[in-house]
């Protein structure tokens, strides 16, 4: 489940592999509680939502992207997806994966065209893989971040975030960092915004004897349009050189697709291309991934 960021506060997405039981039957726990059931979902039916469905992670991701897909509206808002996905026969292959992320953001009270002053944003991740029995990905993420908007264009960045994964060779990376962020562009069609941040990395390699400490500026950009009443694009781009030696950075890209199809069913496209000059020795130094999901706003 994922925020969606114009028609409604969650959105389940669905992603799993071929093959699936007769049917299956699905549920959702809302803010409040409260559990919304839907009717049973014939096996045929099912297959082809899962044909136009691919599967991603921002858990896997080197850097995170914790700038979209969050709504900017007063209050608490956030949500949630677990993922499930198993095959059988000549591989046996086991997926299991959990997400949440949670908003709250302060209502414009006295601040008049600032609108909020205050923004706090939580998100986390895990996913493991088997392959006939063996471990084949295993990784986790959390990451906090606090916002205090000083002007309508300009605002803080706080954050501190931990990951893991054993398959990279990460054994831990704990990131402390502070800045800020320019709102270049805030209007309904299009928003453009900027920031910096520095930031201190404690890196621990697996089979290297002690940890790193490095000092990093953060840097991104964030461009969102409205192409036509029902379709939106996002851009968004990180750039996190070492201060002491720019050859050694990390970089991501990435680009979102959204097309409305009815007023609470959707279509989305991601993609996603990560560089990293200097990874642990035996892991690329390039990723790339691509996600196609179905959206049913609620």
């Amino acid at each position: 489940m994922t925020t969606c960021p114009r028609h409604g506060r969650f959105a389940c997405v669905t992603a799993a592999p071929l093959p699936v039981r007769d049917s299956v039957r699905a549920s959702v726990r809302g803010m409040d509680g409260s559990m919304t059931h839907f009717a049973r979902i014939p096996r045929w039916i099912l297959s082809c939502l899962l044909l136009l469905a691919g599967s991603g992670s921002v858990v896997d991701a080197q850097i995170v992207n914790t700038l979209s897909g969050f709504e900017d509206e007063p209050g608490w808002s956030g949500g949630a997806e677990a993922r499930f996905a198993q095959a059988g026969g000549n591989t046996d292959v086991l997926t299991l994966g959990a997400a949440a992320k949670v908003q709250w953001q302060s209502a414009a009270g006295d601040s008049g065209a600032l609108g909020s002053r205050h923004r706090v944003r939580v998100l986390g991740g895990a996913t493991r893989s088997e392959a006939d029995g063996r471990k084949v990905a295993d990784s986790s993420m959390s990451h906090l971040r606090y916002n205090y908007r000083i002007t309508p264009w300009l605002a803080t960045v706080t954050f501190v975030q931990h990951q893991r994964d054993p398959f990279q060779r990460l054994q831990s990376r704990f990131l402390l960092g502070a800045g800020l962020r320019f709102d270049i562009v805030r209007q309904a069609a299009w928003e453009l915004s900027l920031g910096g941040a520095h930031m201190s990395e404690r890196e621990s390699i697996r089979e290297e004897p002690a940890a790193d400490y490095d000092q990093r500026l953060s840097t991104f950009l964030l461009w969102v349009g409205n192409l036509t009443s029902s379709v939106e694009v996002n851009v968004t781009g990180f750039y996190q050189p070492r201060w002491s030696d720019w050859g050694d950075a990390r970089a991501t890209a990435s680009g979102e697709l959204r097309v409305d199809l009815a007023s609470a069913l959707a279509v989305g496209w991601s993609a996603s291309l990560q560089h990293d000059s200097r990874p642990p020795e035996g892991v690329k130094s390039t990723d790339w991934s691509y996600l196609t999901k179905l959206i049913v706003s609620l």
